[in-house]
């Protein structure tokens, strides 16, 4: 099964029986009074929950207090409450407002309504615990891999004294999905007991190339994911798992591959992932509606846009050196961009060095982030495909045609001559006939040619555009200038 098969698996696995698959799943929260979070109220609609967004938007307090949402089983480890995470002290005197207070809701054995709970401030302690359900609840902070020999543990600090104890081999499928991510040859994972005269701990083995070190030698992403993995394959079925930034000293490749593995365990444990990051590689591999992307807006609100691919966004604003007098026009994907920018650099050219495109992701999301964009102060307008029209209300409109560009541009009868005529000698309908997705025709066209798909892509752009008249994209080009405030 392909890694996007098994995302569309996990989203209905979700929507078609949730407490069934997932357990009693948290299915809100409201955040009020915590930290920098006045009131926020937050849907988790996919069994991956990843919170993105800038430094200070409250990600972190948000994940804390899931952690908070529930009582442990009987017989498990500690429990987590609000006190835990938001200490009282001279340093912090007021972490929370006088009114602080989380409201949840969960899924529901045997019923259509969900429970609803409200944790909050009686005089000094939180009331609301007793009426929790039940689950087992993990939160892997930073704290969950310090390497020891900076936290001065009797594994380093003793090691003259110590003495191993029985080991534990991981179990043989978290030995293989860590090997995976990591993408190293172990020959075995395992963890070992160890002690000194007097205390007592565990400690992370590894063995590959003919060479056995502890975790003691392992760099800090290494041991984390060794950690990490460990606890999401030996957790109860069912349980609620808080990460935080798992990403953390990673390379691209390997996030990627935790990230697909976090859709693995998902769907095959039934756990429910709440996890913070600020990783473009990660949130490309969950589903629109596994990402919240989290703002701070100028009065201090904290607001939650669910379903976008943002953290480009982000970046967006941070670049500097944007002209003040110039537009940001989103558009789903590259394709959308190439055909955009043909359409201007052949009927008003201008427009173009006025212009900076972000690619969306998805053409359902273009008017959110049109709307994140304007509320940022940033002149944005939205370009959506032909098949999800828009007339220009709430800045965005509608490219030439009735069906997505890439079906309009290759189906026009001046690219099937272009590439019909020599030195190309291709029948485009012929080579398309097989191809499912539109979003594949560039590839597909370039791969009989043995050419990049971005030059085919300009090819069919600059034909379909220049067998047009320019009157044609006249509504798509004054638009644009009425948005910049030229009204030649």
């Amino acid at each position: 099964m392909s890694h996007d098969d098994q995302v569309r698996k996990l989203g209905k696995k979700f929507t078609r029986a949730c407490h069934a698959n997932f357990g009693s799943m948290l299915l809100t929260m409201r955040v009020k009074g915590f930290r920098g979070v006045p009131d926020l109220t937050l849907a988790f609609t996919s069994p991956i929950t990843a919170l993105s967004g800038l430094n200070g938007t409250g990600k972190s307090t948000i994940a804390q207090l899931a952690a908070c949402a529930f009582r442990q089983p009987a017989g498990a480890w500690q429990r987590y409450y609000v006190a835990h995470f938001f200490p009282v002290s001279v340093a912090d005197p007021e972490p929370f407002t006088t009114d602080a207070e989380v409201h949840y809701t969960y899924a529901t054995e045997g019923s259509s309504a969900p429970q609803q709970l409200t944790v909050k401030r009686a005089v000094k302690e939180w009331s609301g615990y007793k009426r929790q359900p039940a689950r087992a609840t993990y939160y892997l902070g930073f704290t969950q891999f310090i390497p020891k020999v900076e936290r001065r543990d009797l594994s380093v600090y003793g090691a003259r004294s110590l003495e191993l104890g029985e080991t534990h081999q991981l179990q043989a499928d978290a030995a293989e999905h860590v090997a995976r991510i990591l993408g190293l040859p172990y020959d075995q994972l395992a963890f070992t007991d160890v002690r000194t005269t007097t205390k007592t701990s565990r400690l992370a083995m590894a063995s590959r190339g003919g060479r056995t070190y502890s975790e003691n030698h392992m760099g800090f992403g290494e041991g984390r994911v060794v950690y990490m993995v460990n606890t999401l394959e030996s957790a109860p079925p069912k349980s609620l798992i808080l990460l935080e930034e798992p990403e953390t000293s990673l390379h691209g490749d390997a996030q990627v591959r935790l990230a697909r593995y976090l859709v693995d365990v998902a769907d095959r444990r039934g756990h429910q992932i709440i996890l913070t990051t600020h990783s473009a590689a990660i949130l490309g591999q969950l589903s629109r509606e596994s990402v919240v992307y989290l703002r701070r807006t100028p009065a201090g609100d904290v607001t939650a846009t669910h379903g976008l691919s943002t953290y480009q966004i982000d970046s967006h604003l941070q670049k500097e050196g944007r002209a003040p007098e110039g537009i940001t026009i989103c558009v789903e994907d590259a394709f959308a961009r190439c055909l955009t920018t043909w359409i201007f650099r052949t009927t008003d050219p201008d427009l173009l060095s006025g212009c900076a495109f972000l690619e969306i992701g998805g053409g359902q999301e273009i008017p959110a982030a049109v709307k994140l964009l304007r509320e940022a102060k940033r002149r944005t307008v939205g370009l959506s495909d032909g098949d999800m029209p828009h007339d220009g209300t709430d800045g965005v409109i509608t490219l030439p045609g009735s069906l997505p560009p890439e079906k309009e541009v290759f189906t026009h009868p001046a690219v099937k001559e272009y590439f019909a005529s020599s030195p190309f000698n291709l029948d485009i309908s012929e080579t398309l006939a097989g191809v499912e997705d539109h979003h594949d025709y560039a590839k597909a066209i370039a791969d009989r040619l043995m050419l990049e798909p971005t030059a085919v892509a300009s090819d069919a752009c600059r034909a379909y555009v220049e067998a047009h008249d320019p009157a044609d994209f006249a509504t798509l080009t004054g638009y644009i200038r009425s948005e910049l405030g030229d009204r030649r």
